[in-house]
């Protein structure tokens, strides 16, 4: 006897009545993203219903951004040159930290008002002031060449360690201070972000 299609209609049931549900009670959020690709660079802000209400063009490719609690954003742009941007909503640049190395895709603002930023050749995260002297520049491990797809982002621990996320070779480490590896879990796709629960 052949039981295969009970599951699948059970889960077609299930689909349809969280679909019922879903009719009665729209899910609604406003949703910030970059957009890149064929038309212009772009930051877009979409209300509820999904009409832009901010559109911001970054300086060059961007791809991973950070809304601080006063509202600016704080994002991190590749090209030439290349660094991090926190702006206003009206557009308007606060802070601005231009790097030596060829490319910056990730970042993150500090507890401490620091700026985090994953540089790529070399692989390494710096830790920058609000005055934009270099404070610490911790190494990362990657067996990835090419420096576009070396680190995409990554994020300091509350044990001070950092968590990178290495896009090209598939592979998310944390490391000490020095950058000794002291985790890791690899074998994955395309590692874009990477960020450590509470558990």
């Amino acid at each position: 006897m052949n039981l295969s299609p009970l599951p699948v209609t059970l889960a077609l049931l299930g689909t349809l009545a969280l679909s019922s549900v879903a009719e009665d009670h729209p899910v609604k959020h406003r949703l910030l993203f970059f957009e890149y690709g064929v038309g212009p660079n772009r930051m877009l802000e979409l209300d509820a219903s999904g009409k832009v209400v901010w559109e911001h063009h970054p300086p060059s490719i961007a791809v991973i951004f950070q809304v601080l609690p006063n509202g600016n954003v704080l994002y991190a742009y590749g090209g030439k040159p290349t660094g991090i941007r926190e702006v206003t909503r009206q557009g308007e640049e606060v802070w601005n930290y231009v790097s030596k190395c060829p490319q910056v895709l990730g970042c993150e603002r500090l507890r401490n008002g620091n700026t985090l930023l994953a540089e790529q050749g070399p692989c390494q995260a710096v830790e920058v002031s609000a005055k934009g002297a270099v404070v610490r520049v911790t190494p990362l491990r990657t067996s990835h060449e090419s420096y576009h797809l070396q680190v995409r982002n990554v994020h300091k621990l509350s044990n001070g360690n950092i968590l990178a996320a290495h896009e090209g070779e598939g592979a998310v480490r944390e490391v000490d201070v020095d950058g000794k590896v002291v985790w890791e879990y690899t074998g994955v796709e395309n590692a874009g972000d990477a960020q450590r629960l509470p558990n």
